[in-house]
């Protein structure tokens, strides 16, 4: 199986099917499934602590831009219901912008790959991450 690292502060919304998409420079394979992970202490110098299993169900580009007037702006194709904070774990956008604003210099645009992911073997009351769109 594959694994990826995920922030610890995602890790309870990743396992309450409130977090399901993540943002990163390269796209992960859809259909596969991929481990979430924390690392125990140091990154590449503790053990991994798995989080969760997860598949990739889509795959989205998205451009984020640091604008100085306008504050941060989050470019995609993909349209859903849901505000993007929200699928991306954050409480609120202002704590997304947070964020990305040491990542996105003022004046930059980079280019990412969003993905919409499920977690695997999850059941809720009535629901599961699979029943959300984007």
């Amino acid at each position: 199986m594959i694994k990826r690292p995920l922030n610890p502060q995602f890790s309870s919304a990743v396992l309450e099917c409130r977090k399901f998409t993540t943002i990163r420079d390269k796209p992960w394979p859809v259909g596969v499934p991929i481990m979430l992970y924390n690392w125990s202490g140091a990154a590449y110098r503790s053990k991994q602590i798995d989080v969760a299993a997860v598949m990739v169900e889509g795959v989205h580009p998205i451009e984020i831009s640091h604008d100085e007037t306008m504050g941060m702006r989050y470019s995609m194709h993909a349209v859903g219901q849901i505000a993007l904070w929200s699928t991306e774990g954050f409480g609120s956008r202002a704590e997304m912008d947070a964020w990305f604003r040491p990542i996105v210099k003022p004046g930059q645009t980079v280019a990412k790959v969003l993905m919409r992911f499920r977690l695997l073997n999850a059941k809720r009351a009535g629901t599961d991450a699979s029943d959300k769109t984007l």
